[in-house]
């Protein structure tokens, strides 16, 4: 209990966070460069990469560019250069080390990867002056508008340290402010993100809700929880609460987030590093005797093989102990076991992404943990949608408030892995403007622009970087080029290319890719099951005639990652089925579908044509909607009543030489009458239905009038017996 309470304590105080620590800490060697006032050349605007969840990565500026190596850029969809400084006037720094940056830009735009830069201000003073000037937060506005448009990059990261109390309206105006220009005044629309404190309950200073509904997320610094003057060694980012460390933890700060914000706004900070504290002992929670420092996390795991790996298990993270010149040393640190239960948690707690502090912290260590958590591998939750609308838009985003990409023609195939309601996540080509794009699919019922497709080739990119042609060698130029995880529908292969569909680049809807750079897959519908929600049944009315048809409307919310098909029919467990409409039906008790094929996720109508018989009254029975003979929905009965006075609707009287054939007149006696072409009646006899009726009568021309209950149902029918 002492513990917290000192931790409220400190935290009135605003301790510098590690960013603004090594911020400082690298600064006497850095070379700064002026903002450039004109445009600069560089890779074209991309977009987020093809995971399920946001990677946001800071990078700060004392990495060299060689060690960027160890970044695995397949796997992160943001990058932030860290740091150009805001002063309180609001006027920028220079960048720090540019030309970094501007190979980090470069590095990450070919791969898709949306590039921000972040704006420091450190210090509560400094914050609280830049913040209560209006004329400054303006000036701060244009400068940040000029400078992502300038450098042609895709947003920008707020890292103010801290926001107190006092200033915490001015703040909330600030982001406002800017949040409406990065949508508004850019050639554009840029993002936002915030860069916001482990534990809300020490920073009231920030408005949280306001925050997350006015940018584009929020990231969690989830780490310092002990910090480098801490008086205890401890957790730098403890999973859980315990009766050693305290309430305050990663799955705290979550809560506490989540109960002010949406989660969809939430990305979950992680640290790649640790703290090296000397300590009075080994015991854990051991007092410290100086300020500590940071270690990296490859460091760290390195050292914790030479001096022995524990596991705390109030915390869920490692640490390890030392003794050196007479004096303990405790570090306390994250790997791969750690990272992957803060990784699980922001996925449980449907967080929008993770990141760190920072890229390459790890050398590329804690790469395969990310692969593992957050990449969807194709075939799985992959699936192809079909354009069926004469042209369709494709956009930045999952509404139609985010600009257009270009458009794809009527049909257009596309692999998709995600969507967010009617919004479908497509891959783009990467050196085309973005990694994906967003098509509208209409909302299943009264508009649909995309249907699901299957029996189709994939080709998935192995490549870093892998160029698509005009035509089928390296002789033909170059249309665009796509990446290393991205995936596209083949239309045809000829001689060791395959010709893939494209969003409409500069004309070409279709390119050739080399098939010595990628993996072919097949039929991605069939590695992942089907499955769906019966919402409703809908048939015209209940009561039939016999050889009555109608439509069967099934409305179906589909809850897989697999596209309803052909393939998907409705089968009766009567064989066969008092339902049989020879026409639709592929067996007389499988119904083939008809209509629209829903996507994942779609609520549609599924339609099959139904027949009434007339051996059977009432007819019930039992369906099951089955593909490949899985079972999707079901059971589903189907009910329908013949009445005991028949409404005839379409007797059927056939005429075969000398037989009469009669059909769809339902129970009961009915008349036949023959009359010759004088119209004089020469024959009649009593009929019933399916009866076939022999004409013994001379070669010649005759009618035929058929009654029931006093009611003509054929009148003259013309026969002619031979």
């Amino acid at each position: 209990m002492v513990k917290v309470l000192l931790y409220f304590i400190l935290s009135q105080f605003h301790l510098s966070s590690i960013h603004q620590i090594e911020y400082y800490a690298n600064l006497d060697k850095a070379v700064f460069s002026p903002v450039s006032d004109t445009p600069v050349a560089v890779v074209p605007l991309l977009e987020e990469k093809g995971l399920r969840h946001i990677y946001y990565g800071y990078c700060p500026y004392w990495i060299d560019t060689s060690e960027y190596a160890y970044i695995d850029f397949s796997l992160i969809t943001h990058v932030a250069y860290f740091s150009v400084t805001i002063d309180t006037t609001g006027s920028l720094g220079g960048i720090p080390y540019s030309y970094r940056f501007l190979t980090l830009i470069d590095k990450a735009h070919k791969r898709g990867i949306r590039v921000h830069i972040t704006f420091t201000i450190f210090g509560n003073t400094s914050v609280s002056t830049f913040l209560n000037n209006p004329t400054a937060r303006l000036n701060a506005i244009n400068n940040i508008i000029q400078f992502v448009e300038n450098y042609n990059i895709e947003g920008v990261n707020i890292d103010f340290e801290f926001v107190t109390l006092a200033v915490k309206d001015s703040f909330s105006r600030f982001i406002n402010d800017l949040y409406y220009a990065l949508q508004n005044n850019t050639s554009r629309r840029k993002d936002l993100f915030i860069a916001m404190p482990a534990v809300p309950e020490w920073y009231p200073g920030y408005d949280y809700t306001y925050l997350s509904t006015h940018s584009d997320g929020l990231f969690i610094m989830g780490y310092d929880f002990h910090y480098r003057n801490s008086q205890y060694a401890g957790p730098v980012a403890p999973a859980i609460p315990s009766s050693l460390w305290g309430q305050y933890c990663i799955a705290k700060t979550i809560g506490s987030y989540k109960a002010r914000c949406s989660p969809s706004k939430l990305i979950l900070g992680m640290p790649y590093y640790g703290y090296r504290w000397p300590t009075e002992s080994g015991n854990i929670n051991s007092p410290t005797t100086g300020a500590g420092s940071s270690v990296l996390a490859y460091t760290a795991m390195q050292e914790a093989t030479t001096y022995g790996r524990l596991w705390d298990t109030y915390s869920l993270t490692p640490w390890y102990r030392y003794i050196s010149d007479s004096q303990w040393y405790q570090v306390w640190y994250d790997d791969t076991a750690s990272i992957r239960i803060k990784i699980q948690m922001a996925i449980d707690s449907s967080l929008r992404g993770v990141g760190c502090w920072a890229l390459t912290y790890d050398d590329g260590v804690f790469n395969s943990i990310i692969r593992e958590k957050l990449e969807i591998p194709l075939p799985r939750e992959h699936f192809v949608v079909r354009v069926i609308t004469t042209e369709l838009n494709i956009r930045e985003g999952p509404s139609t408030t985010y600009p257009v990409i270009t458009t794809a023609p009527y049909g257009s195939k596309f692999v998709a892995f995600h969507y967010e309601g009617n919004w479908y996540k497509i891959y783009f080509p990467s050196a085309s403007g973005s990694y994906y794009g967003y098509m509208s699919a209409g909302d299943g019922i009264n508009s649909r622009y995309l249907e699901g497709s299957s029996g189709d080739t994939i080709a998935l990119c192995t490549a870093d970087l892998l160029n698509v042609r005009v035509g089928p060698s390296t002789s033909y130029s170059v249309i665009t080029q796509i990446t290393k995880g991205q995936s596209f529908v083949v239309d045809s292969i000829v001689s060791g290319w395959a010709r893939i569909y494209l969003p409409n680049i500069q004309g070409n809807t279709k390119g050739w890719i080399s098939l010595n750079y990628v993996n072919l897959y097949y039929n991605l519908e069939n590695y992942n099951p089907l499955s769906g929600q019966l919402l409703e049944i809908t048939y015209p009315d209940s009561t039939y005639m016999p050889y009555d048809t109608f439509t069967l409307c099934l409305k179906i919310k589909n809850t897989s990652y697999s596209s309803f098909d052909s393939l998907t029919c409705l089968v009766s467990t009567q064989n066969p089925s008092h339902f049989y409409y020879p026409e639709y039906w592929i067996e007389p008790n499988k119904a083939r579908p008809i209509g629209h094929f829903g996507l994942p996720g779609q609520t549609f109508y599924f339609n099959f044509k139904m027949r009434v018989s007339a051996k059977k009254n009432p007819i019930s029975e039992t369906f099951y909607l089955l593909r490949n003979n899985d079972t999707i929905l079901g059971p589903i009965t189907i009910s329908v009543t013949l009445p005991v006075t028949e409404r005839i609707q379409t007797p059927l009287l056939s005429v075969n030489g000398k037989y009469i054939t009669i059909n769809g007149i339902g129970p009961g006696i009915a008349h036949l009458e023959i009359f010759d072409i004088m119209g004089r009646r020469i024959a009649s006899r009593e009929v019933r239905d399916g009866e076939e009726v022999e004409l013994d009568l001379p070669h010649g021309v005759y009618f035929v009038v058929l009654k029931k209950n006093n009611k003509i149902l054929v009148n003259k029918k013309l026969a002619r017996v031979y």
